[in-house]
């Protein structure tokens, strides 16, 4: 009985200095600790590519446009999260509207993807839109406002008409983290992108103050989530949309 106890604290101290040795390893390079210990174990170096969103679909668009076949009277609507959930057949039935919503992308993700989703499908416009993930302590809305610029830039480069808009505010339970004021950090955002747009004559589609309550903040009854919208939010931000999109494709 004695030795398997001995055994058992043994294989224990083993255990644990392996996973003190894959803590360390993560924190150093990065990467799943056990996903390194499998390596170890199994010799194996196989690394899985990961998917690029929309890939099939962009190729679709672009060999249809290279035969004449595209309509171009569409507009790319260049978002993240609530993009990406926003059922464009419903809330816009009769406008080609081309969903490049990917869920949970920071602002420079988005630039990564902005030539692919974008410029190389040679859209009509283009409508920028950010989410309240990327008003975050470590993120200078510096970095919001570059990217922004760019976006704008590499559209009207490409003859696409940009369209800016504002970020829907966030719930009440996300309006700070620690002493960092998200609220007040994405009202400074906002105030700049409405700014921004009046000095270079700029389509801009102003969700915030669409669907913003008298705090500035996601109202309970539009959302699923402090950051996500439900069918009575969508509704807003399409109500606040149409105008815009219709302005730009001649409609009205």
């Amino acid at each position: 009985m004695h030795h398997i106890w001995k055994l058992i604290l043994i294989g224990s101290i083993l255990l644990n200095l392996i996973a003190i040795w894959g803590f360390f390893h993560y924190i150093k390079y990065g990467g799943s600790p056990l996903g390194e210990l499998k390596r170890k174990l199994t010799g194996s170096t196989k690394q899985v590519t990961p998917k690029i969103p929309y890939l099939d679909d962009n190729n679709r668009i672009i060999a249809k446009i290279a035969d004449g076949e595209e309509d171009s009277i569409r507009i790319v609507f260049f978002g993240a999260s609530i993009t990406r959930r926003w059922d464009f057949e419903k809330y816009f039935p009769n406008i080609n509207l081309v969903n490049r919503g990917v869920g949970g992308q920071l602002v420079p993700s988005m630039m990564a993807r902005y030539k692919r989703d974008v410029i190389d499908l040679q859209p009509k416009a283009v409508i920028i839109k950010f989410c309240s993930i990327n008003i975050r302590p470590h993120m200078p809305l510096s970095v919001l406002q570059d990217d922004m610029m760019m976006m704008v830039q590499l559209a009207q480069a490409n003859q696409i008409i940009p369209i800016v808009s504002t970020i829907i505010p966030s719930g009440k339970p996300e309006a700070t983290i620690g002493d960092f004021s998200v609220v007040g950090t994405l009202n400074q955002f906002n105030d700049w992108v409405r700014q921004y747009a009046a000095e270079n004559t700029l389509d801009m589609i102003d969700f915030a103050k669409a669907i913003g309550d008298e705090k500035g903040f996601l109202p309970r009854d539009c959302s699923v989530d402090p950051v996500h919208v439900n069918d009575k939010g969508y509704l807003i931000l399409t109500e606040a949309a149409q105008p815009v999109i219709d302005k730009v494709l001649g409609l009205k």
